[in-house]
């Protein structure tokens, strides 16, 4: 079993990032931390919002429907 050392793999993970933006010619270099919010932060929003989707979707349907005349009380 390999263990990383989380720190090590964060700063290579780094300086990949800054290696890839020079290779691309970005003009506009982004930071570290918002290529992280890019690579890991948006496709859990957008996973989050798909699973809120389904869950009202399937919760619509499976509840009972409203009665049709209101309870005396």
């Amino acid at each position: 079993m390999m263990v990383f050392n989380g720190a090590l793999l964060l700063e290579f993970a780094g300086w990949a990032v800054e290696f890839c933006q020079v290779l691309a010619c970005n003009p506009e270099v982004l930071g570290r931390s918002e290529v992280w919010d890019m690579l890991c932060c948006v496709p859990l929003h957008l996973l989050a919002r798909a699973f809120r989707l389904l869950f009202s979707a399937f919760r619509v349907r499976l509840l009972p429907p409203p009665p049709l005349v209101p309870h005396n009380d």
